[in-house]
């Protein structure tokens, strides 16, 4: 009777060591888990700090490219217009040459 108690303590006492030893594992992940999300925690930080000071040198460099675009457009325009009247001068000039002969 005496071996039959001494076994099941040791029965007992081994699965409470596995048991312990499964949480000191477990708690060694977790640890990691925190040192990883308080690494990805400052990272994020770090970019989200930075991000409205870019968003809004971004905003201003769009901002100046419209207003190029629409120089560039209005300058086009004004080459077109310029190219219709010299057409316009081209076909007047081959008109009256063509009375003149």
């Amino acid at each position: 009777m005496l071996w039959l108690v001494i076994e099941f303590n040791i029965v007992i006492s081994t699965f409470c060591f596995y048991l312990a030893w499964r949480i000191w594992k477990l708690k060694q992940i977790l640890l990691q888990v925190e040192q990883s999300l308080i690494l990805i925690q400052n990272c994020t930080d770090n970019i989200l700090k930075k991000s409205p000071n870019f968003i809004q040198l971004r905003k201003y460099r769009a901002n100046k490219i419209r207003e190029l675009y629409r120089q560039l457009e209005l300058q086009i325009k004004q080459v077109q217009q310029v190219m219709a009247m010299f057409w316009q001068i081209r076909t007047i000039w081959y008109r009256l040459g063509r009375i003149w002969r």
